[in-house]
């Protein structure tokens, strides 16, 4: 029995709906007045029971006339004599005297000025609604505001890194805080890579200082080399001497770089790959391409785009070097790298 509002009377429940509703269940009914609709906690005064049960077709549809009317008539047959008439009861005849908590609360609910209005009902209902659409506007409005500021966030962390590393500089104007770019960071400049942070951090310390031609296009391969053998293929072949070596710092460098942006919530830098250093040190020491894929396990066009992106990268360290030997070996190796298919491709595009 629904005891109050709109459709206050007998009810047969279709689907119980307590599926997790944050409102509390709505179930879904159907009236003796033949309405199909769903019903929140502010129909329901008090706890209400089930009087009887009633068999509802498998192929009931509410949007259905038919199937409504047959229903209504099916639960007023059901019910016919189940409820007794409401005691009568003189009006002059005071309410009982509230006994306990409950029944204070109830009486306060009585005496309230708006429990005698006769549109009581559908005004909570439309203050219910109103309530939950302003939640919903609430976080919408919320979800907007945290991805309108995901870019500006992730900025704001990428130049926290650059300032802990000396790339920026915080210069106060105007009574404002800004970054400034510092000479270091002018280097940084003029690498367009990935992974730009690796290039700069072994420019600044001098770790590829004193490497040959063959040797800076082995070690520049790492960096823009991705491979898609497995994680736990077999190490590939490395170049003797002290490309090993060098090989080995830049992967130490790049852990520490990897460290300081997990630290400010990034995610930028992978790791070296040292898949393509073999075939990048063979080409540059002017090895024939058959022999130089016979022992890469690469396809033709796949050496080709790699091949080209070392030499474009071995092309920036040239101007981002300054005046010194470091410059003139990367020039070298950019010129060992441009030969053959590499430099055919390049003037073709």
């Amino acid at each position: 029995e629904v005891p109050s509002g709109r459709f206050a009377g007998l009810a047969v429940v279709i689907d119980p709906g307590s599926g997790g509703d944050r409102d509390g269940p709505r179930p879904y009914v159907l009236t003796e007045g033949r309405h199909a609709r769903r019903l929140s906690l502010v129909d329901f005064a008090t706890p209400v029971t089930a009087l009887s049960h009633v068999r509802v077709p498998r192929s009931f549809n509410g949007r259905n006339p038919q199937a409504r009317r047959d229903l209504a008539s099916t639960l007023r047959n059901h019910t016919h004599g189940l409820m007794p008439p409401p005691p009568a009861t003189r009006r002059d005849e005071p309410p009982p005297a509230p006994d306990d908590e409950v029944g204070r609360l109830r009486q306060e609910l009585r005496e309230h000025a708006c429990h005698a209005c006769p549109d009581r009902e559908d005004h909570a209902r439309w203050a219910e609604r109103w309530f939950k659409l302003d939640r919903d506007a609430r976080t919408l409005r919320r979800r907007i505001e945290q991805r309108t500021n995901t870019i500006a966030r992730q900025f704001d962390r990428v130049c926290e890194v650059l300032t802990a590393l000396g790339y920026l500089a915080d210069d106060a104007k105007a009574g404002r805080t800004q970054s400034r770019v510092t000479e270091r960071g002018q280097v940084l400049m003029r690498i367009y890579n990935e992974m730009d942070l690796v290039v700069a951090e072994a420019l600044r310390t001098g770790l590829w200082d004193g490497l040959g031609p063959a040797d800076l296009a082995a070690v520049l391969a790492a960096l823009v080399f991705e491979s898609r053998r497995p994680d736990d293929a077999a190490q590939p072949p490395l170049p003797g001497g002290r490309v090993r070596d060098v090989l080995a710092e830049m992967v130490r460098l790049w852990s520490e770089l990897e460290a300081l942006e997990h630290d400010h919530h990034l995610d930028q830098l992978r790791e070296p790959d040292l898949g393509f250093c073999w075939a990048a040190w063979h080409w540059a020491e002017g090895a024939e391409l058959d022999d130089v894929l016979a022992g890469s396990e690469l396809a033709a066009g796949d050496f080709v785009r790699w091949m080209k992106q070392v030499l474009d990268l071995a092309d920036q360290v040239a101007d981002a070097a300054g005046g010194g030997p470091l410059r003139r070996t990367a020039r070298e190796a950019a010129g060992r790298l441009r030969r053959g298919v590499v430099a055919y491709s390049s003037l073709s595009e």
